[in-house]
């Protein structure tokens, strides 16, 4: 490489390193402006809700071809015509950027949808055309022009005879070719396989251009066997003769859907189910849920709460001194959130903090301290102080996936992974279906606490999180770095272990692929109970401790409540670990937790295989580097606890290995850390 090379070389590497400066400079003071668009005759008018930086502008780009246009914020507002958008493309998707330059630089990113929008819905009958305005899957606002043969309007869905549903509407023709509208229909068309129900429309009258129709949807046929969860999509068809034109049925204009709850348009409880027609939140569609009525409630309670949510963001100022803490969807107190909540308490942050615990258990009188306590399936309080909080600390995923200014979102998550984690994950199943909202989600963390530098890499890809990762580990393994002696004593008095017997933890997964058709989950007890205490009662206890999702529908026998206790409402696991002597599990990421002991860990994976080709894959190699052996069926088990001493010895290298790379950075000061790096005293 020649002189001049080399110069150049030098040149684009300083020129590379200051835009990445500069861009870095423009991205930590920049805030994606908060927008809402409305229609106005053959104009959107944009207006900003929040003060933008200097050169501020909203662009609007089209997503197949890449013609955008750029209209500078001027006065916190923003005005465009239709004509301009058809301009660029008179069909597809406009996406709308929010962009802020300075000198050379910019940076840019796409603008969030939030409920203050209204999606709307523009016509331009010579044109054919239909605009409307949606949310992505990503939460990002959108803008669809669709070439149409005819719009529809809904006037009324009502319940007609207990458990019809009575459908009142008209039908405008565009397209010159469509001479004769003869027969109308509604069609449902199932999401899971595509099958049909067809109801017929009577056509009314044809008044003022339009076509009105009425009739009923009733007695929707569903598989039996496929009927729990099930969603369907409604369409309107209409003939000209043997030729159909057909839309999804849309209800923009056919109610206001500022409050949540409002798409909840009509629920209908029959003898077994509950039939849920609703507005889809996406494209304010018709739509069919069949569910349960406690899955039912739980969803419109959580639509209520998002309504209160954004009347306290408009209504109250943010709480700079409030902190909201919630683990494990508010049914444990527990967890990385509890570590930081009772170190902030010794560290005298209770005099100048106002607490508030997510917690929806009975015995609020476990949490220390004197912190609001609120629970995550009531609307009300729950919701009205999540908006009011400055500071968010969870270790999974909030029901509000958009946060106000100024809100500090400190995600502690829960775990170093085994399991692949959202992103990473390629193997069908309900955590790729339920990965837009971790997505969402995490689009609001400000802060993600990680244990390793294998995490650090792992979170930042499966969640695309570019913000900032406090290494700093997990603030609930600072719990092995404490004389626990009297804690040990007391665990053990409470659940009744005698202090001569030996502690084995069984601690496993939830796997992806046992859930029913309700999205509830099951599980099978894969360690033989039986052949366990007859070989271990005498001198050992077994603690069960299932994963919170599947925890419910543990039954242990009478004859063995002495050998084995239920402890998987035990809020902390984190205490279970001091006391257990042996670690058994299989793919959680409970044993990167225990290794903080050094104590030994056993693996029952007797469906290995079939869990890393068809359940969710793994990072890493379990033969090679876990810290113990891999067991497969329960005689082997069994021969391992007797022989722990011998296998103790024969993977002291690997757990060694295994200790620094991933335990390391743990030294019982995680929790101080991350407190003084977040919070001001």
């Amino acid at each position: 490489m020649g002189i001049k090379d080399i110069s150049r070389k030098f040149k684009k590497t300083t020129m590379d390193t200051v835009k990445s400066i500069a861009k870095r400079s423009i991205s930590d003071s920049y805030k994606i402006p908060e927008i809402v668009l409305k229609l106005d005759g053959d104009s959107v008018d944009v207006e900003v809700l929040e003060k933008t930086m200097p050169n501020t502008y909203i662009e609007i780009k089209h997503r197949i071809t890449g013609r955008r246009l750029e209209y500078k914020i001027e006065n916190q507002s923003v005005r465009f015509t239709i004509d301009e958008v058809l301009e660029m493309a008179d069909y597809g998707v406009f996406d709308f950027y929010a962009k802020t330059k300075v000198n050379k630089f910019q940076n840019k990113m796409r603008i969030r949808y939030n409920n203050k929008n209204q999606l709307f819905k523009g016509i331009s009958k010579d044109k054919n055309i239909i605009l409307r305005t949606y949310s992505t899957k990503q939460n990002n606002i959108s803008l669809k022009v669709e070439r149409r043969d005819f719009d529809h309007n809904i006037t009324e869905l009502s319940v007609y005879d207990n458990n019809k549903v009575l459908v009142k509407g008209n039908v405008e023709v565009f397209n010159e070719e469509i001479e004769n509208v003869n027969k109308i229909i509604i069609m449902g068309r199932n999401r899971l396989d595509s099958q049909s129900n067809v109801f017929d429309l009577d056509i009314k009258k044809y008044e003022d251009g339009k076509i009105y129709f009425e009739g009923i949807i009733d007695d929707i046929k569903v598989p039996e066997d496929e009927i729990l969860n099930l969603r369907m999509d409604f369409y309107i068809r209409i003939y000209d003769d043997d030729i159909y034109y057909q839309n999804l049925i849309d209800l923009s204009n056919y109610k206001d859907y500022s409050n949540d709850e409002n798409r909840f348009l009509l629920p209908i409880k029959t003898h077994e189910h509950l039939y849920s027609y609703y507005a889809t939140e996406n494209k304010n569609s018709l739509a069919l849920w069949i569910t349960s009525e406690e899955a039912w409630e739980k969803s419109y309670t959580i639509a209520k709460g998002r309504t209160i949510y954004r009347n306290t963001v408009k209504e109250d100022k943010i709480n700079k001194k409030m902190i909201f803490f919630e683990s494990f969807l508010g049914k444990a107190y527990s967890g990385n959130p509890k570590y930081i909540y009772e170190k902030m308490l010794e560290m005298g942050y209770g005099d100048k903090y106002t607490f508030v615990w997510s917690y929806r258990e009975d015995n609020p009188e476990i949490i220390p301290g004197n912190p609001i306590i609120v629970k995550r399936d009531e609307a009300g309080d729950y919701y009205k102080y999540l908006a009011q909080a400055k500071y968010w600390v969870n270790n999974i995923i909030f029901p509000i996936h958009i946060k106000r200014g100024g809100n500090v979102y400190l995600q502690t998550w829960h775990g170093t992974p085994l399991k692949k984690l959202g992103y990473d994950i390629t193997i069908p199943g309900p955590e790729v279906e339920g990965r837009t909202n971790f997505y969402n989600e995490s689009r609001n963390w400000d802060y993600l606490i990680s244990s390793n530098e294998y995490s650090s890499e792992i979170f930042k890809r499966a969640f695309k999180f570019y913000k900032e990762i406090l290494e700093l580990g997990y603030p609930a393994n600072d719990i092995f770095f404490k004389d626990n002696t009297e804690l040990i004593k007391d665990l053990k008095k409470k659940l009744n272990i005698p202090e001569s017997k030996k502690v084995i933890l069984y601690a496993p997964t939830w796997k992806d692929d046992e859930q029913n058709d309700t999205w509830e989950h099951y599980f099978n007890l894969e360690i033989d109970l039986e052949k366990l205490y007859s070989k271990f009662n005498e001198d050992h206890i077994i603690l069960l401790k299932m994963h919170h999702l599947i925890s419910e529908r543990l039954n242990i026998p009478d004859t063995m409540k002495d050998f084995a206790i239920d402890v998987s409402n035990w809020d902390d696991i984190q205490e279970l670990y001091l006391i257990s002597d042996l670690l058994i599990t299989d793919y959680s990421s409970v044993f990167f937790d225990y290794a903080h002991s050094k104590r030994p860990i056993l693996f029952f994976v007797p469906d290995l295989n079939h869990y890393i080709e068809n359940v969710r894959g793994l990072y890493l190699n379990m033969e090679k580097e876990l810290p113990g052996p891999l067991i497969k069926d329960n005689d082997k088990l069994i021969e391992s606890i007797e022989n722990i001493d011998q296998i103790t010895n024969e993977y002291s290298d690997r757990y060694d290995e295994f200790y620094n790379r991933f335990c390391s950075i743990c030294d019982g000061h995680s929790a101080q850390n991350i407190i003084e790096k977040i919070f001001k005293k």
